[in-house]
């Protein structure tokens, strides 16, 4: 039976919710406390903590006697409540938890402006409000922007596929800029955008080229899609009513040629940092060096995920500055002297348009004339020649769910995540939930391979914090992206599961598969620095896999890609690994695979409608076998063979041996394996100890309801 601690952290004074509190349950005994679990406090302060009782039950304990303590994310304490103990805790308990706004203040916490948690209805999430009024007719952007929204779960999912279908584009007017285009002169025009808002940059341009350097010239598209991308420090703006005082002394006694009746807003900008991506550590020392860029409060970290601060601006109702779009803007102007902008933002002017309901679609408009001289917000707009670079989205926090499932490297804390979707089912099915909760390891003793009790302890108990495995193995698979170290305790939990997981007899259909993460093996693995994990996050966008395939074989096929040494007196399966071609760079590889003579097949029509993949390649055969690590004792496992000559799989899949073992119901952990002896000539005859077989990486298989898990915390989302 789940028991279910819930509550409420607050201010003592204001009652408001302080977010990023780390709450814990605990079990009051006479010896020792039990620890029941412990949830991270939302936007709002709201926390839950679920857990069975399996954590409190005992002979004499028959009941919980609950209490709660608080604390920061950095381990400060903020409240011990175990003299306010409730015994005989029924199954669900709600908790209270009030903090003093000293105490708040000294721990670098702060509460929540006071913003309701605003469910966002699923309607909202795909409506584009701004074609409401728009008749279909011989309109044709309209239709196919229309036709790009069908089939997404969001209108930010068909921003993310535009962004995909730009990359590696030189051309500066290609079709999904004119689809923004045409979004931004249908788009509503702000009065107001008070507070925080997430976010991203679908594509920049290179100005106003003209002619054929239009079709070939756009470099900074270019970069800006195959290099940067989701590296990108800026994460979004928040802005404030400007103060009189603030007006007087930066837009000076004139108020910067803005009516006295218009509301007028303070802007900045915010900037994460990605320490396991050194692209965009890189930038963001030098934007912290040219903007000035000051560290966010902690609370700023904690409640919205961003890590500096810079860019000022005025937000505005005005006319737009730029020749192209002659309607009335919510103008971003970065210009004034007053804000001691640095090269370039002195010559930058943004303009946003609403376009759903709490979303917003933003060009990027920079001077390109007179620009020795100092602005003057008096001077005609067609003295400065403004030009167009880009797009980017603005969207109210009530998106952030949908902005951290798709867009993870906007790095939006869990505190501040609603989950809430009006409209959306009342309860999940029971039998969902326990399929999603519950490991399905081999008995114990009955595991076989190395299984580490301790550390298998460990891992159970790192689950009892999470709502499903999945949820865990993200939490891994984050933890490994952050650590980048080969000698990571989480590798080690990782083994513990493998090797108490069950051994699949037989494995058919299509399962997704995600990366856990890449380890290096080898004697470079004692340098500690997993050059794999750090590679790939440079190159992963790259990456068109998507899953495997695994169907029977007959005897007589089998017989002929092994040479006559399998008879399928052992149940074997023919697989393949499934790819997707939608970007530029994926398309790069489907190049290479061709180059190498790497077999492949087109997917039916039939696979592409119901999991989206495009082809199949990489083929290997499977069946239960023998582990080929030693360090695994002999556990039985499903194994991958990639090797036969017959399956003609290109360098370095060639000398590949993948293993599974069923961890839940419907979801596989992998070892993924090389030879490190590429000289041995394969032969399964051969004892497989002397092709030095590596370990270098952990990925998982999941069917379709692990599927829908993964597609709502955003794990691994590269090519869903």
């Amino acid at each position: 039976m789940d028991y279910e601690v819930f509550g409420r952290v607050v201010e003592a004074k204001s009652g408001r919710g302080v977010p990023g509190v780390v709450v814990s349950a605990y079990d009051k005994d006479p010896v020792f406390d039990d620890f029941l679990g412990e949830a991270l406090s939302t936007v709002t302060g709201d926390f839950r903590i679920i857990y069975d009782e399996s954590r409190f039950k005992s002979l004499f304990d028959r009941k919980p006697d609950i209490y709660v303590k608080a604390k920061t994310l950095a381990g400060q304490e903020l409240l011990d409540a175990k003299g306010a103990t409730r015994f005989n805790a029924g199954v669900r308990e709600e908790v209270k938890v009030v903090l003093d706004a000293d105490l708040l203040t000294k721990a670098g916490l702060a509460a929540s402006d006071g913003d309701p948690r605003q469910p966002i209805s699923r309607a909202a999430l795909t409506t584009l409000t701004c074609l409401a009024d728009v008749p279909g007719g011989d309109d044709d952007l309209v239709k196919q922007i229309r036709g790009d929204l069908e089939g997404t779960a969001s209108v930010l999912e068909m921003f993310r596929n535009w962004m995909n279908e730009l990359r590696g584009k030189v051309d500066n007017n290609a079709l999904p800029y004119r689809k923004m285009a045409r979004l931004f002169e249908l788009g509503a025009t702000p009065e107001r955008m008070p507070g925080h808002h997430y976010g991203i940059a679908p594509g920049l341009r290179t100005g106003d080229l003209k002619g054929v350097l239009a079709d070939i010239g756009n470099f900074m598209g270019f970069v800006w899609g195959t290099v940067i991308g989701d590296s990108t420090p800026w994460v979004g703006k928040s802005m404030n009513p400007m103060t009189e005082a603030d007006r007087r002394q930066i837009l000076g006694e004139s108020g910067g040629s803005i009516p006295a009746n218009v509301p007028v807003f303070r802007g900045i900008n915010h900037f994460n940092v990605l320490e396991n991506r050194i692209l965009n550590v890189g930038l963001g020392e030098v934007l912290k060096f040219m903007w000035h860029l000051k560290p966010a409060t902690e609370a700023e970290r904690l409640q919205l995920g961003y890590d500096r601060n810079g860019g000022h601006f005025t937000g505005h109702r005005a006319r737009s500055v730029y020749a192209g779009t002659p309607r009335d803007v919510f103008r971003l102007n970065y210009r004034h002297k007053g804000f001691g902008n640095n090269w370039p933002l002195f010559y930058l002017v943004d303009e946003l348009v609403q376009i759903g309901e709490g979303l917003f679609l933003g060009q990027v408009l920079f001077a390109t004339d007179h620009l020795l001289e100092t602005y003057d917000p008096a001077a005609p707009d067609e003295r400065y020649h403004y030009q167009h670079f880009g797009y980017f989205v603005l969207m109210r926090p009530e998106w952030r769910g949908e902005a951290q499932r798709l867009f993870p490297h906007l790095e939006v804390p869990d505190a501040a995540v609603t989950n809430r979707i009006e409209g959306g089912p009342a309860a999940p099915d029971p039998k969902l939930k326990a399929k999603l909760s519950t490991l399905t390891l081999a008995p114990s003793g009955d595991a076989g391979g190395n299984v580490d009790a301790a550390v298998l302890a460990g891992v159970k108990q790192d689950l009892a914090q999470k709502e499903t495995v999945l949820d865990l193995i993200k939490s891994y698979s984050d933890a490994l992206r952050q650590e980048l170290n080969t000698k990571s305790p989480v590798f080690d939990k990782l083994a513990a599961l493998f090797n108490a997981g069950i051994s699949p007899k037989r494995v058919t259909g299509f399962y997704r598969g995600a990366l856990v993460s890449w380890q290096l093996d080898g004697p470079l693995k004692a340098a500690r620095l997993n050059g794999f994990g750090l590679a790939w996050e440079a190159i992963r966008s790259f990456s068109p896999w998507t899953g495997k395939t695994f169907a029977p074989i007959d005897k007589k096929r089998l017989g002929e890609l092994t040479d006559g040494f399998e008879t399928g007196e052992v149940e074997t399966f023919y697989c393949a690994n499934t790819v997707v071609f939608r970007s530029e760079r994926e398309r790069f590889i489907r190049t290479l695979a061709r180059a190498v003579d790497a077999p492949m097949e087109e997917a039916t029509p039939e696979e592409r409608r119901l999991y989206g993949f495009d082809a199949k390649t990489f083929f290997f055969l499977s069946k239960a076998a023998p582990s080929i690590h030693p360090e695994n004792g002999g556990k039985q496992v499903f194994q991958f063979n990639y090797r036969w000559k017959a399956l003609r799989n290109p360098i370095p899949d060639r000398y590949c041996i993948d293993e599974i073992v069923q961890i839940a119901d419907g979801l596989y952990l992998g070892q993924l394996s090389y030879a490190m002896d590429w000289f041995e000539a394969w032969d399964p005859k051969t004892p497989i100890v002397k092709y030095k077989y590596g370990l270098f990486a952990y990925f998982m298989l999941m069917d379709e309801d692990w599927h829908g898990r993964r597609l709502k915390i955003g794990y691994d989302l590269d090519n869903t």
